[in-house]
């Protein structure tokens, strides 16, 4: 730390120090090439300005007279002249042809000269190829423009000199720089080493090293007063340390033990501590919320505000409260520590108990729904009788008929319904050896074969050749077979076709029921082997919603999966895997 330290005031201390000196030199060179630049500026503005009053007096000569004369003067000046005509064309010049000069009516001198009077640009001359300071001033006979003279010097001897200069500058700053290191270094040095010393001290006692430590440091003022302050501090620690030792391993034996959540906190409802239960419900850590507003951690204005009439009572508050996901029930109780140093909020996850009572109202529900229709039914069939159709033998045999209908479909219901339980609790003992699936679904289409050629539908079978043997049972997984056909069958219509087959894929084998039937909505097809799910209750066929939720508890058994496939009104294919080998 102490180390470290030193070398931040070194690269601070040399840091400012270049920074100062960069700024500085930048500033100079800067300052000193405008200053020859305006200075080269003045001079060619006063040159520009005579000759634009003794051009004049030429420029109606001949062109190779009037050019040689531009020549000459251009030589004599030691200057590049140019005299330019209002449109930008060439009509001297003292270092080239005009004729070999393109028209200059683009260029920034020439044009702020039209515009200002005077113009004024540094930039590479296209036919000398070299970086030239331009100053241009319009020749006029009255109002009338006759032309432009430009005169021109090279900018390199300006930036040589400001090269020398900065050469200087930079040694200079190089040699500053050394000499602030070399300070720096001791400066530093100084300052840090009592630090270095405190925390050799500090580290040995937080290996548990109090009782060896002497505290002793080189430095003098403020260091010597925080030695002091490191002694006292080691005196109460040890005293202190042992104590808090073993109570805290006793307090935290048992809150990390605790299935409930726990947050502790303080007259101004900033947490102090929190148990691992309370971290895994909110999804916090500990290291991030502590000393920070328990408002601010849970983020959850009903939990906040038990907290707060627990707060502002003074009395123990409880209250139950569904978080903003709708995932978790929680139960609060938040309760003013008697010492009213603080509080103590109590955080109990009723979620699976609210599940199962959800699930349990849902069961009671479906159940009564399922069961209203067959009842209903056979008291409507029993009063028929009761009123007079009993006489009637043919009539009467005909409600006989429906009644026996009636219970078959209760008789139905409660022997899928043990038998879902069964399966679901884990009471249903599987007869798993090893088998080939041909023949359970050879079995489940000769089964319900007569079912599909009433409905008019033709029900195929496509197996390959060979097919690895799995372990199943054999009686359940034709159970599974039978479930998914007579479910294809009843939203085939007239006309449709059925296939059942498998096939390998990698390490599991795949078997389906493919249909040509109404389809089933993107948004069931999640939802189809949920207890009494149905997706079109009007042509359910009168079924009990339980086949699938079977299927699929039969499938996962064997360590498979089921699964459906469908574009609406392109008909279905439900599938499982059993696992190879």
């Amino acid at each position: 730390m102490a180390r470290s330290l030193k070398w931040r005031l070194i690269s601070l201390f040399c840091l400012l120090i270049a920074a100062s000196v960069g700024l500085l030199s930048i500033f100079l060179s800067n300052h000193l090439e405008n200053s020859y630049l305006d200075n080269l500026q003045s001079r060619l503005v006063q040159e520009a300005t005579l000759l634009s009053e003794i051009v004049p007096e030429h420029i109606s000569e001949d062109p190779d007279s009037f050019d040689a004369y531009i020549k000459e003067l251009g030589a004599s000046l030691d200057i590049r002249l140019t005299v330019i005509d209002p449109g930008g064309q060439v009509l001297a010049d003292s270092l080239q042809s005009p004729s070999d000069m393109e028209n200059h009516s683009t260029r920034v001198e020439f044009i702020d000269a039209l515009k200002n009077g005077l113009g004024t640009s540094v930039h590479q001359s296209a036919s000398l190829g070299y970086e030239m300071l331009y100053v241009a001033i319009p020749v006029k006979s009255g109002a009338e423009v006759l032309a432009v003279v430009r005169v021109a010097l090279p900018v390199e001897e300006v930036y040589a000199a400001v090269g020398d200069v900065d050469r200087t500058i930079l040694l200079s700053a190089l040699i500053s720089i050394l000499a602030a290191g070399l300070l720096a270094v001791w400066v530093a040095a100084s300052l840090t080493r009592p630090i270095k010393e405190l925390t050799a001290i500090a580290r040995r006692i937080a290996r548990g090293q109090m009782d060896a430590v002497q505290i002793e440091v080189s430095g003098k003022g403020e260091m010597e007063e925080l030695a002091h302050a490191f002694r006292l501090m080691t005196e109460r620690l040890r005293d202190s340390i042992n104590a808090v030792s073993s109570e805290r391993d006793r307090l935290s034996a048992v809150l990390e033990r605790m299935g409930d959540g726990i947050f502790l906190l303080d007259c101004e409802g900033t947490i102090s501590l929190l148990n691992p239960a309370a971290e895994r419900i909110f999804k916090l850590e500990a290291k991030s919320v502590i000393g920070h507003s328990f408002v601010e951690a849970i983020r959850d204005h009903e939990i906040h505000s038990i907290f707060e009439h627990s707060k502002s009572s003074g009395k123990q508050e409880m209250g139950f409260v569904e978080l903003a996901s709708g995932r978790r029930f929680l139960g609060i109780i938040a309760t003013p520590l008697v010492s009213q140093s603080g509080y103590l909020v109590l955080v109990q996850d009723l979620s699976e108990l609210r599940r199962l009572e959800k699930v349990r109202r849902d069961f009671v529900a479906n159940i009564s729904h399922e069961l209203r229709t067959p009842i209903s039914s056979l008291k409507l069939l029993t009063e028929t009788l009761q009123e007079g159709a009993a006489s009637d033998a043919a009539v009467a045999a005909g409600f006989i008929e429906k009644i026996h209908l009636e219970v078959d479909k209760l008789a139905q219901l409660v022997t899928e319904l043990s038998d879902l339980s069964a399966i679901e609790s884990g009471q249903a003992v599987l007869n798993l050896q090893p088998g080939d699936i041909s023949t359970a679904i050879k079995l489940a289409a000769a089964r319900l074969s007569p079912q599909a050629e009433r409905a008019g539908i033709s029900l195929g079978v496509e197996l390959p050749e060979t097919l690895p043997q799995v372990k199943l049972d054999e009686n359940r997984i034709e159970q599974v077979l039978v479930n998914l056909v007579h479910n294809a069958i009843k939203f085939t219509p007239k006309g449709g076709r059925i296939k059942i087959g498998a096939r390998t894929q990698g390490q599991i084998l795949v078997v389906y029921v493919s249909d040509s039937g109404i389809g089933i909505p993107e948004d069931d097809l999640t939802r189809v082997f949920e207890r009494f799910y149905k997706v079109d209750k009007a042509r359910s066929g009168g079924g009990t919603g339980l086949g699938l939720a079977i299927s699929k508890h039969i499938v996962q058994a064997h360590g498979g999966d089921i699964w459906a496939e469908s574009r609406y009104g392109k008909g279905a294919t439900f599938s499982f895997s059993l696992p190879l080998g």
